[in-house]
């Protein structure tokens, strides 16, 4: 097989693959059941026969994974109507804590140890069981934890303080390049930042590697 062909089909493969993966849904690794990961997995294998045997065609590689995806569809579809078949395949959330104690038999049924519990609690910040009200086992093997009101941090309507109104930080600068977008957007201009930069010390936008901004905290900037 000429080297051209192999990129040819390397190209149509990922391109293919990648507009599969968005068109089934699948926007993040994490979010992936075990359901979807075999999809995933198959798709790996359909994408390797084709760059490597000689004797599978492009269009025989369409025809495969276009029906492979007709049937991933078809089984969303039937999971997102059918609540039944939504938890044959992929499983439904599962508490595995209750009032700071591990349930034993859950652990056992999804073969879980203690150390992977932790594991993942800890990934959550919470760093003992004592603190855990409920802990429940999604079905893509993540953990979402409610904490005990006593463990709880306190919010501003605990404090009855006015609430503030959130802004989100905007990225202007990344690796000494001017995201004139996200600069426009903030109703700045060129000019008004290379004064901002100026302030803190920087003459050279070369010089930084990052700079966000935030209302109402101002520029922060990360020099390379």
């Amino acid at each position: 097989m000429g080297l051209g062909l192999i990129a040819v089909k390397l190209v149509v493969g990922f391109t293919s693959l990648y507009l599969i993966l968005i068109l089934t849904g699948r926007t993040s690794i994490s979010q992936l059941t075990p359901f979807h990961f075999v999809f995933v997995l198959l798709l790996d294998d359909f994408l390797g026969h084709i760059v490597y045997e000689n004797h599978v065609s492009i269009w025989k590689y369409f025809y495969v994974i276009g029906l492979w995806t007709l049937l991933m569809l078809g089984l969303e579809f039937l999971t997102m109507k059918y609540t039944k078949i939504r938890y044959i395949l992929q499983g439904k959330p599962t508490i595995i804590i209750r009032n700071g104690r591990i349930d034993r038999k859950a652990t056992k049924k999804f073969k879980l140890d203690v150390n992977q519990i932790l594991s993942l609690l800890r990934q959550q910040s919470v760093f003992s069981v004592r603190e855990v009200e409920i802990a429940i086992l999604e079905p893509n093997g993540q953990i979402s934890v409610v904490l005990k009101s006593k463990y709880k941090k306190p919010t501003i309507e605990d404090f009855h303080l006015p609430e503030k109104k959130v802004h989100l930080p905007v990225t202007l600068i990344i690796d000494g390049k001017i995201l004139f977008d996200n600069l426009f957007e903030c109703g700045f201009d060129k000019e008004w930042l290379e004064n901002e930069l100026n302030g803190h010390g920087y003459k050279d936008i070369h010089t930084i590697f990052y700079a966000e901004w935030k209302e109402p905290e101002g520029l922060h900037i990360s020099p390379k």
